[in-house]
């Protein structure tokens, strides 16, 4: 009796591992398959696409460099019936800045980092997709934050933790006007 648990652990081990891999590899791949693409097949899919696994009220940022000359779409997509139905998105330029000038004692210079808000999505409806060109290249942060998901009894779920895709497009930006 006991070889047979044994051997039945055993098994059961190995069937679950694939399917751990199995779960985790979806979400790795979520913005392929659940994040809406452009209509306009000039836009081809941006190899700084990501997803992940992002828990309620904990903001996550993806750093993606943006260059002079694309047009970008930028598209995210979750599982609202644990995140919520929109997420909060900033698009965000991280920008050193000379902190005070260079002192007799120190040739260096000191700098701090300051985040510049080029987009909020709460001040856009909540979309979740934004277009842009490029007028120089930056590296820009797209931060999300998911408020969560209330039932018709005002309850969070008991799971607080769900995949977000971060679908990046981009084309060259089209030459227009005289």
């Amino acid at each position: 009796m006991k070889i047979h648990i044994l051997k039945l652990s055993m098994v059961l081990a190995v069937l679950a591992a694939p399917l751990a891999n199995m779960a985790q590899y979806t979400c790795s791949e979520y913005h392929k398959f659940n994040c809406e693409r452009s209509t306009d097949k000039r836009f081809s899919m941006n190899g700084q696409s990501k997803s992940a696994m992002v828990q309620v009220g904990k903001e996550t940022e993806l750093n993606v460099i943006v260059y002079r000359g694309q047009d970008y779409r930028i598209t995210i997509c979750h599982d609202r019936k644990i995140l919520g139905e929109a997420l909060a998105i900033r698009l965000v330029e991280k920008v050193r800045v000379p902190v005070g000038p260079a002192t007799a004692d120190s040739t260096k210079r000191v700098y701090e980092e300051v985040e510049k808000v080029l987009w909020d999505n709460t001040e856009h409806d909540m979309v979740q997709e934004v277009e842009f060109s490029c007028t120089a290249t930056k590296r820009i942060a797209v931060e999300v934050n998911a408020v969560g998901a209330e039932d018709k009894k005002g309850r969070k779920p008991e799971v607080d933790i769900a995949c977000v895709g971060i679908l990046i497009e981009h084309m060259p930006t089209p030459g227009l006007g005289f």
